[in-house]
């Protein structure tokens, strides 16, 4: 071996190693192999950073680090659960820990932050469905790349299924194999999947999704008990000397219909009406997630993707000209999970309840934002500011829900839409400096904060003019 390496000019190496940055020798439930990946997962969200960052810079980093640290390994192997237990740990350290290290509160469960930003979360791509989305991609291309090597290695090695779209299942006697795990999820696939008949030969006539949206054998229970061959394929079904020549569907049944079944054996031939076999084209398959038909990694993910709400202000929070750390708070308010002196209850604290800001009532982040007497002054500061009459729903969520702006014109309706987010934004800064810096409110004091981050934001429309600099000083003494 020394003599070869020499004669070839390079050394020699052990397994495992590494070959083109994937491991090479190792074993395929290795948890070493993610070494490197945890290690540039820790680096890239150092919890030093954190202090740097609001939390909405926190999402947006943690969010483009899942985009591109592990992909290429997740992209071919199972990530084991463990490795993924400590890669969402480094995640929800970095999202909610404190500027001094500290661990804080953890508002909202990972499930919720891991959901697409319309169903209510963060956008934050759940690593487990990420890689099952990832290693669902060979299954697709098993079944569109018979001509391809690497597919008639696995053919080759483990076989394939009744038409070939995919591979038999993987049995080892034990452990898990690298296609074995990319194999277990063929469903994830084949459910998702519908045939586009040509010749007929790989396509099943009863059991396969070829005829609309679901196999003949579900939609015709009965008439699937009836027949001759459960297995047989749609060219077995094709008589091309029927009607003429012209061809037609012939099915064997096993006895002569029922009156009370004609109805459903006439829907039958209709179902089958206009469709005929092409002798000269391949059966394909197409994908019934996106419109063009080709497999996404982004629309299984999609469809895997459970829970959320469809009832959220995604575009109210998201979709509107204001700093990342607004949108996270309302984002916040939104599902109740800002830390007001009920959650601070609900979490074990013994703490007498009532408002920094009116001294009156209970705190809750809906009270807080909405209904304390001293912010509804802000509120109706506000309207007569767009020179609109609003009554506020009883709900954050139901606020924002509500906040359409197409009465208040088009010029005014970038700042109408960005109004409630800055207004809760400086009522919680208010509240924040109340509760722990022990200062004193005021009415004037808590206007000019709100108004000044409002113009800032959106240069503030009045009187259908921008509200420059210099009169915006006049202004807001004169009102």
């Amino acid at each position: 071996m020394d003599d070869l390496a020499w004669d070839f000019g390079c050394r020699v190496g052990s397994l495992p190693t590494t070959y083109l940055g994937m491991p090479l020798g190792a074993p395929f439930k290795s948890i070493t192999v993610w070494d490197g990946v945890e290690e540039r997962f820790r680096r890239r969200l150092a919890l030093w950073k954190r202090q740097y960052l609001s939390k909405g810079g926190r999402a947006t980093l943690i969010r483009s680090t899942l985009s591109n640290l592990p992909i290429y390994l997740m992209s071919l192997l199972c990530l084991p659960s463990s490795v993924r237990r400590r890669l969402e740990k480094i995640q929800r350290d970095f999202l909610w820990g404190g500027g001094n290290l500290e661990q804080k509160p953890r508002l909202v469960r990972w499930e919720l932050v891991c959901l697409s930003k319309k169903k209510g979360g963060l956008g934050v791509k759940c690593i487990s469905i990420l890689n099952k989305a990832l290693l669902a991609k060979w299954n697709w291309r098993f079944a569109n790349e018979r001509e391809a090597l690497w597919n008639q290695v696995i053919r080759g090695k483990y076989g394939e299924d009744r038409g070939g779209w995919c591979s038999l299942e993987v049995r080892e006697p034990h452990g898990m194999g690298l296609w074995k795990g990319i194999r277990m999820d063929w469903e994830l696939v084949s459910d998702r999947m519908v045939f586009i008949v040509g010749n007929g030969r790989r396509v099943r006539f009863w059991r396969d999704t070829w005829c609309r949206d679901s196999p003949l054998c579900v939609s015709f229970p009965s008439l699937f008990a009836l027949t001759a061959d459960k297995e047989a394929w749609v060219v077995d079904i094709w008589d091309p000397l029927a009607e003429g020549g012209l061809g037609g569907w012939n099915p064997c049944f096993l006895r002569a219909f029922n009156d009370w079944e004609v109805e459903e054996v006439e829907q039958f031939l209709g179902r089958l009406h206009g469709k005929r076999i092409l002798e000269n084209e391949e059966d394909m398959v197409s994908w019934t997630e996106t419109k063009s038909g080709k497999f996404s990694v982004k629309s299984l993910y999609c469809a895997l993707e459970v829970g959320g709400s469809s009832l959220f202000p995604s575009s109210y929070i998201w979709h509107v000209n204001v700093q990342p750390k607004i949108s996270f708070f309302a984002w916040e308010a939104t599902w109740g999970k800002a830390l007001t002196l009920d959650m601070v209850q609900k979490r074990g604290w013994a703490l007498a309840n009532r408002c920094f800001m009116c001294l009156e009532e209970e705190e809750t982040i809906d009270h807080l934002l909405l209904h304390c007497s001293r912010i509804r002054i802000l509120w109706d500061f506000l309207f007569t500011l767009f020179g609109v009459t609003w009554v506020l729903p009883s709900s954050v969520r139901e606020t924002l829900l509500s906040w359409h702006g197409s009465f208040v014109g088009k010029k005014r309706k970038k700042a109408w839409r960005a109004a409630p987010l800055h207004i809760f934004w400086t009522v919680w800064k208010v509240r924040n400096r109340l509760a722990f810096k022990d200062d004193m409110l005021s009415i004037q004091r808590l206007k000019y904060s709100f108004i000044l981050s409002f113009w800032s934001e959106t240069k503030l429309f009045i009187d259908d003019c921008p509200l420059t600099i210099a009169n915006f000083i006049d202004w807001l003494g004169s009102n």
